[in-house]
This record gives structure tokens, C-alpha cells and sequence, in this order.
């Protein structure tokens, strides 16, 4: 008589079925650890319908060893994602199975939280089917962190792409300026004039301030400068004149009522200059910038999260700034159908709940 455990017996149980499928089946951990080191590459083994060693321990006959079989299958280069002829993970059955604890092994070892079968369901599908409300609590909060990490890698290479033309386009006004400057300087020459030069004043001179410009920003005769500030009374000598502070800034004063605003967006918006458009035959998307007429591709990404990166302008953030992250005073919160100001008689409030909680009839 055989063993019990032993590979012949357990080929035996399950007519058709492999030896380590069967001995996952039920749990039995000696057995799996016993046909594993004699084959390693049974780990991985079909059977008819598809199935891996790892699909068919996360079942109720594997209890209450299905944990411990599912690590070791898993610390033994068990494929975490492998599917079904149907198109099912590991984490689909897991799901359908409610074992929680198997999930959250799974999940820590790389399964696609975001895999579907072949109509389409998640593993979070089957858990709602099956009214696993734990594990579709946890395989949720999963999603969501997955969706961020995808959404986070697709931006990133989208930055790529929005830096490349934030230099072409600096590039490329660059460049239309030193033509305008060379027109301009060969129009001079042409004329007989010198050549122009920039001229940008410290600050800008009414006509009320002209007389009160100090020596360095006068530009009409910086050697005339008797009679400076001084338009209506004797002219005085240069030496008993006491010299202006620079004037640090041109801009006006501002005012602030607690926290200061927020800084204007410094992401230079390329919707002047790029367009983002999907080819009509193979429907990928491409870009073209006025300077080129030539569709370029893009990198493979969703058409929203490109146009949130090149124009940030366009969409800007649901939070405007970090005043509305602060928390707010439930006191000084509105309450809907209590007016503002002062507050109701105890005596009102009481008549409203109980006009609300009661049944007509019944007080």
C-alpha cells in the first residue's frame, strides 16, 4: 500500500487531474514541498481546463492550509497573474473564495489588482457578487493606489514630451528674435542710422517727476543737474544737493489681508503652439506645433492626461490654493435651514426635529 501523500496515491485520487494539482487541491503541504523538489517546472503545469497549481489551492478543500500552500507555491517562482482558459488570476478565485488573507498575499506579490477574465470582470467583481464586503473593501483601496501609480507613470513620461517643447518653443522665439534684431540692425545701415540698442529705464518718469529724477536715470543731460529737485525755488550747486535712494522697485504697494494669495502659474502653457490631435487611420495621437507642420506621435498615453500636462493653464487644479485644505470651525459652518446670524429659539429646534422624527399623527 502506498503511502498516503505520495505522488502515486494522489494521482490515484483525482483520475486525469496532475499529481501536484491534486495535492494542492487538499491542502496537503508535504506533498506539494515533495513534488515540487523532485520537479520544479510542475509548479507552473496546466491542467485541462487551464488551471495552475496556484488556482486550484484557493479553494475550501485546501482549508485550512490554503495560506501556508500559497506562500510556499509563491516563494517557489509560482506566476502570481497566470490565467485560466476563462482568463482568471489567482486573485479572481481568491476574490470569489473570500479568503482575505490570500488576497492581501497576492496582491503583496505583484498580482494585477486591474486583471479581467474574459467577460470582463475584476477581481473586485467577484468579490462584490459574492458579498465579500472585506476583501472588495481592501481590493478597492488596491485599485485606487494602482490607478495613481499608473496615472503617476503617465505623466512622467508626459513631462518628458511637455520639457522637449518648452525648449523648442524658447528656442524658436529665440531665434524669430535674433532675426528681427538682425532686420532691424541691416534697416539702420540701410538708413545710415547707429545701430540701435536697448534701452530700458529703471523706472518710467511722468511729467510730474522729471525734475526729480537722480543724476544716473537722467537720460536727457546727466551733466545738467543744478536745479534738481527743485523746479519752482532758486537754483542751489550740485554739492548742497543730498542724492535720492534708488528706487528699488516701480511697482506699487500691496496690502495683504491674511494669508497672501497664491503665486500665478509659472508652467508656460504651449496651447499657441502645440495642437494635439488622434490620425484618422490609425487613430494614435500626434502633435503639431506652429513652426512644423509635420505630425510627430506621441508617446502612448490617454489624450486627457497629455492635455492636462501641455496646458496646465486650461485645467487648472480643484484647489486653488492651500487655504481651502485648512479645517474649517463646524460652528461658523452654515447649517441648510437655519438662517445666518443669530441663532433660533432651542424651543424652534426642538419643534423642527420632532417634525422631522415623527410620524404625522403620532405626536
Amino acid at each position: 500500500m502506498l503511502p498516503a501523500g505520495s505522488p502515486e496515491t494522489l494521482q490515484q485520487n483525482r483520475e486525469g487531474l496532475p499529481a501536484l494539482h491534486v495535492a494542492c487541491l487538499y491542502g496537503q503541504l508535504d506533498a506539494i514541498q515533495l513534488l515540487v523538489d523532485s520537479q520544479l517546472e510542475w509548479i507552473n503545469s496546466r491542467d485541462s481546463e487551464g488551471r495552475r497549481p496556484l488556482h486550484v489551492v484557493l479553494t475550501f478543500q485546501s482549508s485550512p492550509n490554503t495560506s501556508a500552500c500559497l506562500r510556499y507555491l509563491l516563494e517557489h517562482e509560482a506566476d502570481a497573474n497566470a490565467t485560466t482558459d476563462s482568463g482568471q488570476t489567482p486573485l479572481h478565485l481568491a476574490a470569489s473564495e473570500g479568503l482575505l488573507e490570500c488576497v492581501e498575499i497576492l496582491v503583496k506579490a505583484g498580482a494585477d489588482v486591474l486583471a479581467q477574465d474574459s467577460t470582463g470582470l475584476t477581481p473586485l467583481d467577484f468579490a462584490r457578487i459574492r458579498h465579500h464586503r472585506e476583501v472588495a473593501r481592501y481590493l478597492k483601496s488596491c485599485m485606487w493606489q494602482a490607478d495613481k501609480k499608473k496615472e503617476m507613470e503617465e505623466r512622467k513620461l508626459a513631462q518628458v514630451l511637455y520639457r522637449d517643447l518648452v525648449d523648442m518653443t524658447k528656442q524658436n522665439n529665440l531665434s524669430k528674435k535674433t532675426l528681427i534684431n538682425e532686420k532691424m540692425a541691416e534697416w539702420a545701415n540701410t538708413k545710415g542710422l547707429p545701430p540701435l540698442k536697448d534701452f530700458s529705464p529703471r523706472m518710467q518718469a511722468t511729467k510730474y517727476h522729471t525734475q526729480c529724477l537722480v543724476p544716473h536715470q537722467s537720460s536727457s543731460n546727466p551733466k545738467n543737474t543744478k536745479g534738481l529737485c527743485s523746479p519752482g525755488g532758486p537754483q542751489e550747486d550740485r554739492s548742497t544737493i543730498t542724492e535720492l535712494p534708488a528706487v528699488s522697485s516701480p511697482r506699487p504697494w500691496t496690502i495683504f489681508m491674511g494669508l497672501e494669495p497664491e503665486k500665478a502659474l509659472r508652467e508656460p502653457d504651449l496651447r499657441d503652439s502645440v495642437t494635439v490631435s488622434r490620425d484618422d487611420s490609425s487613430r494614435q495621437l500626434q502633435y503639431i506645433t506652429k513652426w512644423d507642420s509635420t505630425p510627430h506621435p506621441t508617446p502612448k498615453l490617454p489624450l486627457d492626461v497629455l492635455e492636462r500636462v501641455l496646458f496646465p493653464r486650461a485645467f487648472p487644479s480643484r484647489f486653488a490654493s492651500p487655504q481651502q485644505f485648512e479645517p474649517q470651525d463646524i460652528v461658523e459652518v452654515p447649517h441648510r435651514g437655519c438662517p445666518q446670524g443669530r441663532s433660533t429659539s432651542p424651543w424652534t429646534e426642538v419643534a423642527m426635529h420632532l417634525a422631522e422624527v415623527l410620524e404625522p399623527g403620532h405626536y
